[in-house]
């Protein structure tokens, strides 16, 4: 394969991989385990099993993770077949590669990766996925969890609070994380994080509640959402 091909190819998949780790990430999911959810599909590499239900139940993450495997697998196909016919043709360039174009080709690459070192790129992505996020397509109906940490009989939780979801416009200490003594420890809210937050704050939709409490007990909670009050809006 030509040197400018595979630059070009380079670069079309660290976008298309960049792009759909920030479609993750908008989802609710943290960014890490968005990129490497990204990393995952796009590679068909498969993912494990806690990190493949905090995909597979959740619609829009399952729609994203479908077509970055699909372009992973037209890629891997269209470099196969790209091989064979080297290989079988013996198709050879028509002329000689260029250094000026190699060198023009390969800025895109060689410029995400430093981006990506010095922070710009995380910079970039935090303000792409709260402009993301202010859309009704990447907030839930319902509530989400996600299990972040898991030691013996207790876990530290993360709830994404969907729009139908009955915790929507109540305070804190109405809703079911509070009846079951699971402890709020921060609630995610666009670029900001309230810690530990006031009983009388008020739940909204596309909220990340990051709770820690006995997993059985946050698991009722979130599935079967119950308020003490009706009339705490």
């Amino acid at each position: 394969m030509q040197p400018e091909l595979m630059l070009v190819v380079v670069t079309i998949w660290l976008f298309i991989l960049w792009f759909g780790s920030i479609a993750l990430e908008a989802t609710g999911m943290e960014r890490r385990k968005a990129r490497f959810q990204a990393m995952s599909a796009l590679t068909s590499t498969g993912f494990s099993t806690r990190e493949a239900e905090s995909v597979v139940n959740h619609p829009r993450r399952r729609l994203i993770a479908g077509w970055l495997m699909f372009l992973g697998s037209v890629g891997i196909i269209l470099f196969l077949l790209i091989i064979l016919v080297i290989i079988v043709v013996g198709v050879k360039p028509a002329r000689p590669t260029s250094p000026v174009l190699i060198g023009i080709l390969a800025i895109p690459p060689i410029a995400l990766m430093v981006l990506y070192w010095i922070g710009v790129l995380d910079k970039l992505a935090t303000k792409i996925v709260n402009w993301m996020k202010r859309s009704a397509y990447f907030t839930p109906e319902l509530s989400i969890r996600e299990i972040v940490h898991e030691a013996g009989d207790y876990s530290v939780a993360r709830l994404t609070i969907g729009r139908k979801a009955p915790e929507v416009g109540r305070k804190i200490s109405n809703i079911s994380l509070a009846k079951h003594k699971i402890t709020i420890l921060a609630i995610e809210r666009g670029d900001k994080t309230l810690a530990f937050p006031e009983a009388k704050e008020t739940v909204r939709a596309g909220d990340h509640i990051l709770c820690y409490g006995k997993t059985d007990k946050i698991s009722e909670a979130s599935q079967k959402p119950k308020v003490k009050n009706q009339n705490d809006r």
